[in-house]
């Protein structure tokens, strides 16, 4: 168990009471030292978390993802090109996916490929099950979800905005995250449907998009 910082000025402070000398000055010296560095680690700590999802976002990712691969499904993410396209693990985040942008409303429609199952942003290791078509014109944003023939969708999740990722509340502030449950916009329990659209108004200049779907194989 760790002292509180009430605990250790009162051990400071019988140690200084019960102990006389020099040599016994100079361990107060070192003990005063060690509570120093211990208070700067302590805040430095703190201001310097790493920005992947909190440990019950993290659980529910995982159980989500396990549950869709047991009903032969996917986890998939929208990409674009390279250079508008950022993946999360080279965010500092610790799972894949993209987020794309800037995106400016003058340039009329975006497609973008969805890719299930690339691990480690390898598309390479996943398969094109989709697409994303954002149209983006005076303040209103128009997504559809698309899928491949031979896939349907069972979740999709949607982030667009001006900020390069959500943002969620930890604590007294705010952070940035890429779980898909913390995105805006969501529909959850879809009937294995083989499109699926979002319309977002009230946006304004350049805005970056991330776009999460759970992808099945279309059984039927």
């Amino acid at each position: 168990m760790f002292l509180t910082i009430e605990r250790t000025f009162l051990v400071l402070k019988y140690f200084h009471s019960n102990l006389h000398g020099t040599k016994n000055k100079n361990i107060m010296k070192k003990l005063g030292l060690l509570f120093t560095i211990g208070l700067v680690l302590f805040f430095v700590s703190c201001d310097t978390e790493q920005f992947g999802e909190n440990e019950l976002d993290a659980t529910n990712l995982k159980n989500s993802e396990e549950d869709a691969e047991k009903d032969g499904c996917e986890t998939g993410f929208a990409i674009c090109a390279p250079e508008i396209s950022a993946c999360f693990l080279d965010e500092g985040f610790n799972r894949w996916g993209w987020t794309i942008g800037p995106v400016a409303s003058w340039n009329g429609n975006h497609t973008y490929r969805i890719y299930a199952g690339a691990g480690q942003c390898d598309t390479s290791k996943g398969e094109v099950a989709g697409k994303v078509i954002l149209n983006y014109f005076n303040g209103v944003a128009q997504v559809d979800f698309i899928a491949e023939d031979g896939y349907v969708f069972k979740e999709t999740h949607l982030y667009i905005g001006n900020d390069q990722f959500p943002m969620q509340r930890r604590g007294n502030r705010e952070v940035p995250t890429v779980a898909p449950g913390q995105y805006p916009y969501k529909h959850g329990n879809l009937d294995n449907v083989a499109m699926d659209s979002y319309t977002v108004d009230g946006l304004s200049g350049d805005v970056y998009l991330i776009a999460h779907s759970v992808v099945c194989i279309d059984l039927d």
